[in-house]
């Protein structure tokens, strides 16, 4: 069964433009036909007119509006559409300034379109066709008769020709300009897994596990290319390098010259991935290329349904007209409203001079406590590290699947920092753990132990500083923390947390140590009750974190995750305290 939300796979077209229709100002549609025009009053300027085959949304119907396109004719999905609803489109908008018609290069788009624009000129209108064609997957010696493909540097294409045609060009400028644009544009694709079809029960194509396919169309056809799946950066270097080697005029761009960057989602490819590749391809533009980006458009403008995969398209911006043409006003709710970028800053913000690290003694402890405390840090980290898959396991079920990746890297950051802790002075040791980990551990979980240890830390300074990490002070910094955590984080014991480890933990340990016992059995009550605390969450409802908004259901016999990180730490500071 397909999992998408449609109702009628055949529908889902029309349904589609109804939907962009009834959301978008100044939008209309012509009857019986899957055209979408920009309505606009009076105007006598050039019209430009786009489309193709429906699943490259927001292609093209995203694009229409002031400084862009004035007509979006779609087909079904990745089919060309019909000769009769381009001639409609042109009827519907074309001036006596004419109409140019942008249009990929894929054959029957080209026939489509052609035709139309010659009955169209039968009846009178000034129709010209600027086909696209940035494809730079392969090279020259390969590409048939056929041409290369028209990619997202469509939309470049797009913008300078809809802001000329409204600065009053005339067709022969508008068209003269665009086809100058395509000339300057190259892009190039990647992909990780094929789309799914509307109505289809998965993916078009299998692409290997381990694998990715390079140079590939946005109809979900194969690439040119199969690779092993690498880095990020290898990848965008691969793409870049072909752009370069097979597009004549970026080829010949020197150093110092200026290029808009478009690194483009084709459907399944969130921002965050898209941001690294935007990052890798900044990098390499300036490293290898000595290269300018001026202007950058980073996001969904042109996809292939649901494909995992982007396309990475540079746009040389060796002539000045283009750049204002790229930077004139325009209304389309899919084009970004500004993309021209300033010199990129790293601000340097330090902390006031009184909230700075002290001089504090580090480097090999001194004292019985200090050497027992740096035994037990490390073996807390060692732990937590061994920990990680079991956390995961948890928290993929009952939250958001990050508990493990989380706790390790403040594990790691605690093993690797702390030989160098001042290790003699408990309040110092308590706010150098915190800073550990607020530099290192993300999530609610690295908030909530920065500010256990932080609160610890403060009330330390206060009635204990300078002072060693005595069992007596260690349960003060305890309760204090577990204090700030509640105050702060809102849960409490019994509301399925870490809390429900810390809690009983501190309890027990307190209770112990006021009965004058010794620090094994101190350690030892907070151990078991930290497990038995967390082994509890399995039953427990989730009135706080992430698991508060999952079903209830799913919640029994997973403990929470945050609950046995807690417990693996407290326990691991009994096996340091029961091997001395």
């Amino acid at each position: 069964m397909s999992k998408k939300f449609l109702n009628a796979p055949d529908d889902v077209v029309s349904e589609m433009l109804d939907g962009v229709c009834l959301a978008t100002p100044s939008i209309a549609r012509i009857a019986d036909q899957n055209v979408l025009v920009h309505v606009r009053e009076g105007e006598d300027k050039v019209v430009v007119i786009s489309g193709g085959g429906s699943g490259h949304e927001p292609a093209m119907a995203g694009y229409l509006g002031r400084g862009m396109l004035d007509a979006a004719v779609c087909g079904n999905v990745y089919a060309s559409p019909s000769v009769e609803a381009v001639l409609s489109a042109i009827r519907a908008t074309t001036t006596d300034a004419g109409a140019a018609l942008v249009v990929m290069n894929y054959t029957g788009d080209r026939l489509n379109f052609g035709l139309a624009a010659e009955r169209a000129k039968l009846e009178g209108f000034d129709v010209e066709m600027v086909i696209v064609n940035d494809d730079c997957a392969l090279a020259s010696d390969r590409v048939g008769i056929a041409g290369r493909r028209g990619l997202a540097g469509t939309l470049f294409a797009h913008k300078v020709a809809g802001a000329a045609a409204d600065a009053g060009k005339s067709l022969k400028e508008v068209c003269a300009e665009a086809r100058a644009c395509v000339e300057a544009t190259g892009t190039m694709g990647v992909a990780l897994q094929a789309c799914t079809l509307p109505g289809s029960s998965g993916v078009a194509r299998e692409i290997a596990e381990g694998t990715m396919e390079l140079g590939l169309g946005i109809h979900g056809e194969p690439g040119a290319h199969t690779a092993k799946t690498t880095s990020a950066d290898e990848v965008v270097e691969t793409l870049m390098t072909s752009i370069f080697a097979q597009n004549e005029k970026i080829g010949e761009l020197s150093e110092g010259s200026n290029v808009a960057l478009m690194v483009n989602s084709l459907g399944a490819t969130p921002l965050m991935e898209l941001y690294v590749a935007a990052r890798a391809a900044f990098s390499w533009l300036a490293g290898v290329k000595k290269i300018n980006v001026t202007h950058a458009y980073i996001g969904t403008f042109m996809s292939a349904i649901d494909m995992n995969g982007f396309s990475v398209t540079v746009c040389a911006l060796d002539d000045d007209t283009r750049v204002q043409r790229l930077e004139a006003p325009c209304s389309c709710s899919a084009w970004p409203k500004t993309a021209k970028l300033t010199p990129a800053k790293l601000l340097s913000v330090s902390a006031p001079a009184s909230d700075r690290n002290e001089t504090i003694a580090s480097g090999p402890p001194t004292t019985p406590e200090g050497v027992m405390a740096l035994k037990a840090i490390k073996r807390v980290a060692k732990d937590l590290i061994a920990v990680e898959d079991t956390l995961t396991k948890y928290d993929t079920a009952v939250g958001d699947g990050d508990c493990g990746t989380t706790i390790r890297k403040g594990a790691e950051a605690l093993m690797k920092a702390a030989d160098a802790y001042p290790l003699d002075d408990v309040s110092a040791l308590m706010r150098a753990i915190g800073d550990t980990i607020r530099q290192n551990m993300g999530g609610t979980s690295g908030v909530l132990y920065d500010i256990f240890f932080t609160a610890a830390a403060d009330k330390l300074a206060k009635v204990a500083k300078g002072k060693a990490p005595s069992v007596d002070i260690v349960l003060l910094a305890f309760s204090t923390g577990v204090q700030a955590m509640c105050q702060y984080g809102g849960a409490r014991a019994g509301d399925r947390t870490m809390l429900d480890a810390l809690v009983p933990a501190l309890t027990m340990a307190t209770t112990t140590y006021m009965s004058k016992k010794s620090v094994i059995e101190v350690a030892s009550e907070a151990a078991k009750a930290a497990a038995n605390g967390a082994e509890d969450t399995k039953s427990m409802k989730a009135n706080a974190g992430r698991s508060s908004y999952v079903n209830q259901d799913v919640l029994k016999e997973t403990p929470d995750p945050g609950a046995v990180a807690a417990a693996t730490w407290i326990n691991a500071i009994f096996a340091a305290v029961s091997e001395s």
